[in-house]
């Protein structure tokens, strides 16, 4: 074993110490270029990506108030029957309301016209100092398109277009044969102007025949002036191509014709840096990539940045958005600032040298108490890396020590970091072991990953206990490593969740089959203390390019996909889409405006009439629940009803449209209005039955509207009833005890016995309108209606037939005995300041029932 040479501390400790010094300017120096670099690409990337949104939805707006006017025209055409061949005056009319006063304010728009499929036009087009051309081909002009320099056909010819047909222009003839809405290709005018022109198309149809086609029609100078106006806040530039990589329009106002009256490419505009940027973007073919992609390029010996993103919508428009900006426009004086920071940092350095070389003599002498007391930290979880490099007499201890330390340290790291990367139970990749798995992936790699929930895995623990659902968790995991290809990464990522990863699997059909080969697993038993349990599971995947955020974006989106794959039976599993994403948003949103429409009582009750069919008197109504909100008008209760139960809300709104409906109800029996034996029939949520104290609020809100308890009805779905069979019906008898009314809702979709009906308290039944409506169609459906309505007679209960439309079905049901009758052909559901008070009192018949509903 060499030795080696025993140094004096000062000698040991002056040379690293200058070397470390050197070292620090250097690594300070290359930090701080790369530190430069990377807040450079950051900056340029967050700057251009803002910018391209606020562009790009300032772009939605721009055109999309064109389009919206465009397909209002078409439908006022069809709808009010405004071409009348073979003189279009009518039309003509209309059009020139149109384009002068009605949608004046979209000063984007040139041009509105209509033609047809018998070759006739009229349209107008605007001119300077807002006034306003005719465009006419009718039996007036013959075969040519007359341009009047005016707004009518007496004013003088401007241009004319012989032997004109529409039907060959570029918004004419695809969307006649598509019969859709959509953007045409840009295309050049046939006036006399011959202006670059995209426009909005829509056809028209009547008895189910195409008549023709809206055009609405947009000047490429305005989409310039509006890149212009949105780039005077950057000194960017901005420009826009289609799908052929050809230019649209640039903020600079370019030329994006040749001299051949060709659309030029952006690497021939006569703008250098457009062109410049256009060739760096045709050369990497950055517009194919069908993403946002950012880059950078050098012009005249200065560097800059630029970003391609995709523009598209609904309407088969399929444009590029290109900005870009300087490296100067970026950071302003910061390279300059940097490498004054860099020299200071040089001079600084050179004088700690020379004042540390002087201390040194002074540091040396506690170092030898600091080796004695280095001892001590030998107990302590700090992380001191040591590397003995010469062997000093005074430092042997220190070192000896400190080397202790690391190591325990060291293994104690290396345990906590397994218990990090791996779930401890079944011995899996943890989520942070696949993250930092895939850290080192490219982004933009093909990939896949399937996401697998189990369903009702609470209900598994509280009947087994959570020992053996653990066991349970660790048999699913051993099976996974039975059946799972070798080369996919196995992971448990929740509770009940876990991920396969591959990056062999790219494709939505491998994933899909991937999943289905996965939770075809669960069709065999898996057995728990002697016990066979069957599990049901789903999958979210999701495939494609790793995006910039790795693997805990894609485990996100897949967990969207596999609550949308819960909500059903089948398939099995469920891709993602972007739009899981949308309605995640939107259902956060509208939870929290939901939260805010209860705190300011934005519920309302609207009323539906309940018809006695023996007495024909309506003899009680149906209070149903509409949200009216201040921003999104009147939701539909699909809307937000499910949302509602979810998250819990559903009990307060319950508890609000109780008060409401019984309030209400029992200030019209005061004011006469309803009889005193009005039925109020109020539906009450699961969630509602079951909360702890409902019976004492019930209580109270009797006590407070005054409405005796024989004029309430709670309904209660019945497939909602058997999720806890025993509490449910204890609490219904208490309801019951109170002199409160029970029906079950929807009777007969749900899945409860027979047997299990006996033991409900209720006093009637509501037949569900599937029934009702197929009732008329096939005998099967009447024999259902029949045994119901005769089980509640034996029951000594009434029935009450929702969804009635039609006087066949009343009749239908009255000849099988049925007592009640609700539906569209008496009434929709209505406030109460509609409700009429003559049909209460009044005996009811079909025609005073059609004009209720009218």
């Amino acid at each position: 074993m060499i030795r080696l040479p025993t140094l004096t501390l000062r000698t040991a400790v002056m040379l690293p110490f200058t070397l470390i010094l050197l070292l620090t300017v250097g690594v300070i120096a290359i930090a701080q270029h790369n530190s430069y670099e990377r807040m450079l690409s950051e900056v340029s990337n967050k700057l251009l990506s803002s910018y391209t949104k606020n562009i790009s939805n300032d772009l939605n707006l721009f055109l999309g108030d064109p389009f919206k006017t465009n397909q209002t025209l078409a439908d006022s055409i069809q709808r009010h029957r405004l071409y009348q061949p073979p003189t279009l005056t009518v039309l003509e009319g209309y059009l020139y309301d149109a384009i002068s006063s009605i949608y004046i304010s979209q000063e984007q728009i040139n041009t509105i016209a209509f033609a047809s499929e018998d070759k006739y036009l009229v349209g107008y087009r605007k001119e300077k100092d807002h006034q306003y051309s005719l465009l006419l081909k009718d039996q007036r002009t013959a075969k040519d398109l007359y341009i009047f320099d005016g707004n009518s056909y007496h004013h003088p010819t401007s241009h004319k277009i012989k032997n004109y047909n529409p039907l060959e222009r570029p918004w004419y003839a695809p969307f006649a044969n598509s019969l859709q809405a959509g953007w045409s290709d840009v295309y050049t005018n046939m006036d006399e102007n011959q202006t670059l022109t995209i426009s909005a198309a829509s056809p028209v149809m009547q008895h189910n025949r195409l008549i023709g086609v809206t055009v609405t029609d947009i000047n490429l100078n305005h989409i310039n002036d509006f890149l212009a106006n949105d780039a005077r806040s950057t000194t960017g530039t901005t420009y826009i191509l289609d799908d052929k990589g050809l230019l649209v329009a640039t903020s600079e106002n370019q030329k994006i014709l040749s001299s051949a009256f060709k659309r030029l490419h952006p690497s021939n505009s006569t703008s250098p840096l457009i062109a410049a940027s256009g060739q760096y973007i045709q050369n990497h073919q950055l517009n194919r990539l069908n993403r946002s992609t950012g880059f950078s390029f050098s012009y005249k010996d200065a560097r800059y940045f630029g970003r391609i993103t995709p523009y598209k919508d609904e309407y088969n428009l399929n444009w590029s958005i290109v900005v870009t900006t300087a490296e100067t426009d970026l950071l302003g004086q910061l390279p300059q600032q940097q490498m004054m920071g860099l020299i200071a940092a040089l001079i600084l350095g050179g004088g700690a040298l020379l004042i540390g070389l002087s201390v040194l003599g002074q540091v040396t002498r506690p170092i030898t108490e600091i080796a004695e007391a280095s001892k001590k930290l030998t107990e302590s979880h700090w992380e001191i890396p040591v590397r003995e490099t010469v062997s000093l007499k005074e430092t042997q201890l220190l070192i000896n020590s400190i080397k202790s330390m690391s190591h325990r340290l060291q293994q104690s790291f290396n345990s906590l970091r397994k218990h990090v990367l791996f779930d401890s139970l079944t011995g899996l990749l943890s989520q942070q072991g696949l993250v930092e798995n895939t850290s080192k992936l490219r982004v933009g790699s093909e990939a896949g990953l399937v996401l697998i929930g189990l369903k009702s895995f609470r209900n598994i623990n509280d009947s087994l206990g959570h020992i053996n659902g653990d066991q349970l968790l660790v048999q699913i995991a051993t099976r996974f490593q039975q059946v799972v290809p070798s080369n996919i990464q196995l992971s448990r990522v929740g509770r009940d969740e876990f991920a396969l990863f591959s990056q062999h699997i790219t494709t939505t059909e491998q994933i899909e089959q991937l999943a289905k080969h996965a939770l075809e697993m669960f069709h065999r038993p898996f057995m728990i203390d002697g016990i066979d349990v069957m599990l049901r599971a789903r999958a979210g995947t999701v495939s494609g390019p790793l995006p910039e955020n790795g693997i805990n974006e894609w485990i996100r989106n897949a967990s969207l996909a596999l609550s949308e794959a819960k909500q059903h039976e089948y398939p099995l599993y469920c891709h993602y889409q972007a739009r899981m994403m949308t309605a995640s948003i939107e259902q956060t949103r509208l939870t929290a405006e939901l939260k805010h429409a209860i705190d300011n009582h934005e519920f309302e009750v609207y009323y539906q009439p309940i018809i006695d069919l023996h007495r024909n008197l309506i003899c009680g109504a149906e209070a149903l629940v509409r949200w009216n909100s201040p921003s999104r008008g009147l939701v539909p209760p699909i809307k937000f009803i499910p949302l509602a139960e979810d998250s819990g809300m559903i009990i307060e709104i319950g508890h609000q449209i109780l008060y409401q409906a019984c309030q209400q109800t029992y200030q019209q029996i005061q004011a006469g209005d309803w009889p005193h034996d009005f039925s109020l029939h109020v539906n009450l949520s699961v969630c509602q039955l079951l909360q702890a104290g409902f019976i004492e609020q019930l209580e109270v809100v009797l006590e407070k509207t005054q409405l005796p308890p024989a004029n309430l009805t709670l309904e209660v779905t019945e497939s909602r009833l058997v999720s806890q069979p025993l509490l449910t019906t204890h609490v219904l008898n208490q309801i019951q005890a109170l002199g409160i009314h029970i029906a079950i809702d929807d009777f007969g979709t749900g899945y409860s016995s027979l047997a299990y009906l006996t033991q409900l308290p209720f006093n009637s039944l509501k037949i569900d309108r599937s029934f009702v409506n197929q009732m008329m169609a096939t005998d099967n459906y009447s024999a259902v209606v029949a045994a119901i309505i005769t089980m509640a007679k034996n029951f000594q209960a009434d029935t009450v037939a929702e969804g009635v439309e039609t006087a066949e079905q009343e009749a239908k049901l009255k000849a099988l005995g049925c007592r009640y009758a609700q539906g569209f052909y008496y009434a929709k559901p209505q406030p109460l300041s509609e409700w009429s008070t003559e049909m209460v009192n009044k005996p009811t018949n079909n025609h005073q029932l059609a004009e209720y509903q009218q």
